[in-house]
Formats: structure tokens, C-alpha cells, sequence
């Protein structure tokens, strides 16, 4: 199983720290920008740089960046997400700051720091080499086995949804177009995860390992699901006695109601009929 073109990402990347979440490959996520050496990364990179290369960055997560530049630069997680800067909107309200749209690409390394200032770069090496599951037969028996239980998992998963949203029959026609290998940091992009989840995810840069992490995740949310649709039936089922004991007592107000207008009346004719009776003696 292989991708169709792999990513080849360039070997300095200028670094955005972020400590607001964790971008994983293949998912997309929007980041605010208001420090110091993020700001100049955005000014001097993605907005004066004129070609796609220049539109490519490194993602640090778990590492907040300084307020100021002239602070030093914190210890930077070693694993990062190389992405594509895909939208970039700025504000001066109520402090300068502009908000990012990146897509993870791929994971990467760091090597070494090369500059701090105005911005840190770095030297990477990428560490998602997709093309294929490796080449060794038993690992590649144990990863098809891995990426079978991870595809059954996350369909059923997404058959537990509403099809008749469109995202949602998008995503299910995703399962079956794109490589298994990518699914794992795909599908914990979009269930619910914690950012320390995230971020393990992240570090696991064997393909296995991933697998192995990822469907519990699956099979947690699955159960939630699961648990989330039995609440809703037994309130659904809730409402309905409600409404049949509601209704029962409805009818029994107006049998009620109905007998003692009927027992009016007849109290009502039997007086009449004495009335009538004595009057004619």
C-alpha cells in the first residue's frame, strides 16, 4: 500500500511554537499568532515570500513562545509537523496578532537550532517516509493485521454517525481512498482526543506504534457513542411514557368530566320529572 507522490519537505524549516494545540499530518487546524518571533516569522516568511516553498513551515507543540525576542528561546519539542500555511488573516485588534490555517504534511525531527532571530530555523529530518508498510514479511503481516482492525474500528465508528450529513459521507468515502498508513493521525485529528494524546500520537514515529495507540481511541469513542445513543433512546422511551401517562390522564379527566356533566343532567331530568309530576297533582 503506498501514497502517490511522497512528501518531500525541505531540510531547514523556519519553527512556529505553538502551545494552543497539535497539528498531526493530513489534519488542519487554525493557530493564533501574537508573539514576538511568531510574528516575525509571519511577516517575513508566509507574507513576503513568493513562492510555495516559502508558504512551508515546522509546527512545535507543548512550546510556548517567548512574548518577547529578547528572551531566550525555550526547550523545543524535538517532534514536529512540517506544514502548509494555507490561509494567514491579520488583526490590530485589540493587539497586533494574525491567525494561521496550517495542514500537517508530515513529522519531523529537529537536528539542530541554525538561528534564533528574528525567527528560530532549524535543521529537520523528516521522519514520515510513507511510500509503503515495510518490506519485511512478518512486520508487514503484523501491520496489515494492525491497519485491518484499525479500518474496521473506524468504519464503524463513522457508521454510528448521520450519512445524511455531508462531511460525514465524505469522511466515510475517505476511509476507503486514502493509504491506511495515514488514517491513524487522520482519525485522532477528529475524535476526541486530549492534546497530551495528541502529542504521544505525534512522538510515535513508528508506524506501528501508532496503530497500537490510535485504536483505543477508536474504540473509546466508539463506546461513548454507543453509550450517547442508549441515553438518548431510554429518554426518547422516557418522553413517550410521559406522554402515553399524560394522555391517559387526559382521558381520564375528561371521562371524568363527561360522567359528572352526565350525572348532572340526569340529576337535572329526575328533578324536572318531580317537578312535572307534582305540579300535575
Amino acid at each position: 500500500m503506498s501514497l502517490v507522490n511522497p512528501i518531500q519537505i525541505p531540510s531547514r524549516l523556519p519553527l512556529l511554537l505553538t502551545n494552543e494545540g497539535v497539528l498531526l499530518p493530513g489534519s488542519t487546524m487554525r493557530t493564533s499568532v501574537d508573539s514576538a518571533r511568531n510574528l516575525q516569522l509571519v511577516r517575513s516568511r508566509l507574507l513576503k515570500g513568493t513562492s510555495l516553498r516559502s508558504t512551508i513551515l515546522g509546527v512545535i507543540p507543548n512550546t510556548p513562545d517567548p512574548a518577547s525576542d529578547a528572551q531566550d528561546l525555550p526547550p523545543l519539542h524535538r517532534i514536529g509537523t512540517a506544514a502548509l500555511a494555507v490561509q494567514v488573516v491579520g488583526s490590530n485588534w485589540p493587539k497586533p496578532h494574525y491567525t494561521l490555517l496550517i495542514t500537517g504534511l508530515c513529522r519531523f525531527q529537529i537536528v539542530q537550532v541554525v538561528k534564533e532571530k528574528p525567527y528560530p530555523v532549524a535543521e529537520v529530518e523528516q521522519l514520515d517516509r510513507l511510500e509503503e508498510f515495510p518490506s519485511t514479511c512478518k512486520t508487514r503481516e503484523e501491520l496489515g493485521e494492525l491497519s485491518e482492525q484499525f479500518y474496521k474500528y473506524a468504519v464503524q465508528l463513522v457508521e454510528m454517525l448521520d450519512m445524511s450529513v455531508p462531511a460525514v459521507a465524505k469522511l466515510r468515502r475517505l476511509l476507503d481512498s486514502l493509504p491506511r498508513e495515514a488514517l491513524p493521525d487522520i482519525l485522532s485529528s477528529i475524535i476526541r482526543t486530549s492534546n497530551k494524546e495528541k502529542l504521544q500520537i505525534l512522538d510515535a514515529v513508528s508506524l506501528e506504534e501508532r496503530f497500537k495507540m490510535t485504536i483505543p481511541l477508536l474504540v473509546r469513542q466508539i463506546e461513548g457513542l454507543k453509550l450517547l445513543q442508549k441515553t438518548r433512546k431510554h429518554k426518547q422511551d422516557d418522553d413517550k411514557r410521559v406522554n402515553a401517562s399524560f394522555n391517559s390522564f387526559l382521558h381520564i379527566v375528561c371521562v371524568s368530566i363527561l360522567c359528572h356533566n352526565l350525572a348532572d343532567f340526569f340529576c337535572f331530568f329526575v328533578c324536572l320529572f318531580c317537578f312535572v309530576f307534582i305540579f300535575a297533582l
